[in-house]
């Protein structure tokens, strides 16, 4: 295969005629109508329903999340890449409201899971129809205290349409509205955010300091919609957590299922690796000239980037990396690019940052992101194929068996981006493409061991904070530097006091939390690439085999079972941190610390 297909993807084959055409809208039309009609049919069924009949709207609810996702992927995609066109956002409107009623659906059903006794919940397990929903059924008993009584839950769950999920659209509207100018080097260009923040690993370092303060200026004007829409996502959080007596972590610990031990030993080793950090952070300013990093530091490349990282240069790369592993890995990247399954230009109107979201109806993915011709584009690319193949492997198994949690979605994905990461470093003998390259991984550990531990404890302050009343930004500026310094320590001359305004997963709607997973995932990756990657293509079958157990397990049972460590110790955690230790030790000789 000549590795030069189109920078853009095809969407087409999901739904043609693009999200104000007929096959789409048809298709919103049609899901809104099974919906509602299954939302009678559920509303119908009494407290102490025969496991039948129950079973019938279990059944019809796990076909719906098919044709639910993939219109999801749809709309998410086409609004990616149209961040102001008016028929994305009405298709992407349309799509949440479909959420929101299919959530609606489930209320009964998993109220009625609970009023069964013990043994009436074994009649229900044994119905022949549901023997591939064990472990969601018992999932959905277990974590029934996480519900309101059935009529609050359904008032909640209709709520929230015009609550948390219409604030989180108002965030992404004022965020995809900004413009601001930075001059690349060639005059001043107006860019969307997603554009500037790729400029802060920019060669240049006046690029860097230009692109940051522009985006400090341009959070700065939205930081009174942002501060409202936090404490109303917040306070409506609040307000239902207290009425189901839970705490802020009971429901995300549930969503990403792990146990609160695990999170707890997590955040440890976390803090454990923080010496290791300052190490990186110190012998990086060194390598610059300078006694103390500033933030645009952070990001700043070391040495030269040797190979070329155009994006058909990277996609053969790519591919051979994964064949060092699997074949049918390797075979499948091929596939996804041969088939238009990844969009990277770079043009004005998208929105930031990455994604890879399953079209399960197809057996297909999407990818999204920009291209940056860079390393950090190869390893963005080859971590959102490693998601893409996660769903690849999951497709054989029922919808109720995919339901992977953000903890384990991240396996594959870093697993991926690890592969190509040791190949690049075994393939070159050049200390500056070395130094380029262990520099990019040290940073990622400082991404995943700091930043993200910092995005969970101030999320978790906001709960704090807005018991004290509403959420000001000048408060809101305060805390995220007093927690960022505190995780950063003396390391860096200052951090980015916008951060709380511009990190979109504060705002979403649909789940809270969503930081502390992407620590998990990444030091579980560790562990698992640890365990298989030496094993060479002998390890492949059972790394699929893992990845094929995350949609229907627990985090704790997969890792004691499949790779022989406990999770809820801080020292499982803190092995998984030995590699970047052994990468630190090459940095510091290269820059000689």
């Amino acid at each position: 295969m000549a590795f030069a297909p189109s920078e853009n993807w095809d969407l087409d084959a999901l739904f043609p005629g693009g999200p104000g055409g007929k096959a789409f809208n048809d298709a919103l039309d049609a899901l809104d109508a099974e919906l509602r009609d299954l939302v009678r049919r559920a509303d119908a069924l009494p407290a102490r329903c025969h496991p039948s009949d129950l079973a019938s709207v279990l059944l019809h609810l796990e076909r719906l999340s098919e044709h639910l996702e993939m219109i999801g992927t749809y709309a998410g995609c086409a609004v990616a890449a149209d961040a102001m066109g008016k028929e994305a956002l009405r298709a992407q409107s349309r799509a949440s409201d479909l959420g929101t009623l299919y959530a609606r659906a489930a209320v009964t059903p998993n109220a009625r899971i609970l009023h069964y006794t013990e043994a009436e919940f074994e009649v229900l397990l044994g119905e022949r129809d549901l023997a591939h929903m064990q472990n969601y059924l018992r999932d959905r008993r277990k974590l029934g205290r996480l519900r309101l009584p059935e009529a609050e839950e359904t008032l909640a769950n209709e709520l929230s349409r015009d609550g948390v999920l219409g604030w989180g659209e108002l965030y992404d509207l004022k965020a995809a509205a900004i413009r601001l100018t930075v001059d690349r080097g060639n005059g001043p260009e107006e860019l969307s955010p997603g554009q500037a923040q790729s400029l802060l690993s920019h060669e240049d370092g006046g690029v860097r300091t230009r692109a940051y303060g522009a985006l400090q200026d341009a959070w700065r004007t939205v930081y009174p919609e942002c501060a409202k829409v936090l404490t109303h996502l917040t306070g409506t959080r609040q307000v239902l957590n207290d009425r189901r007596r839970l705490d802020p972590l009971d429901e995300p610990l549930a969503n990403a299922r792990v146990e609160r031990g695990t999170l707890e030993a997590l955040m440890e080793a976390s803090r454990r690796a923080r010496p290791l950090l300052s190490r990186y952070l110190k012998a990086k300013a060194k390598a610059l000239g300078k006694e103390k990093l500033d933030w645009t530091d952070l990001g700043a490349p070391l040495g030269t980037a040797g190979g070329s990282n155009a994006y058909a240069d990277s996609q053969k790369f790519i591919v051979e990396q994964f064949g060092t592993f699997s074949q049918d890995l390797a075979e499948f990247a091929r596939r996804a690019f041969r088939d238009g399954w990844v969009e990277v230009q770079d043009r004005p109107g998208k929105r930031g940052g990455a994604f890879c979201a399953d079209a399960p109806m197809l057996r297909q993915s999407r990818i999204f992101m920009t291209w940056g011709n860079n390393a950090r584009s190869t390893a963005t690319l080859a971590h959102e194929l490693g998601h893409a193949y996660h769903n690849h492997v999951l497709c054989v198994l029922p919808a109720s068996q995919r339901r992977v949690p953000m903890t384990l979605a991240e396996t594959a994905s870093t697993f991926g981006e690890a592969l190509v990461r040791e190949g690049a470093l075994a393939a070159t003998r050049d200390p500056d493409v070395k130094l380029r390259l262990l520099d990019a991984t040290l940073a990622d550990g400082v991404a995943y061991l700091a930043n993200v531990p910092a995005r969970f404890e101030l999320e978790l302050a906001l709960y704090r904070m807005r018991r004290e009343g509403p959420l000001e930004a000048d408060a809101l500026e305060a805390e995220c530097s007093t927690i960022f310094k505190r995780w950063y320590g003396d390391s860096v001359a200052a951090v980015d006091p916008t951060f709380w305004a511009s990190k979109l997963h504060f705002y979403i709607g649909e789940i809270a939390f969503y930081n502390f997973p992407y620590t998990f995932g990444y030091l579980f990756s560790a562990l698992v690439y640890e365990h298989f990657r030496p094993q060479g293509r002998a390890g492949a079958p059972g790394y699929v085999s893992l990845l094929r157990r995350t949609g229907n397990e627990w985090a704790e049972h997969i890792a004691a079972d499949a790779l022989g460590v406990e999770l809820a110790d801080p020292e499982t955690w803190s092995a998984a941190v030995g590699g970047l230790e052994r990468d630190l030790v090459q940095f510091e000789r290269l820059v000689g610390a």
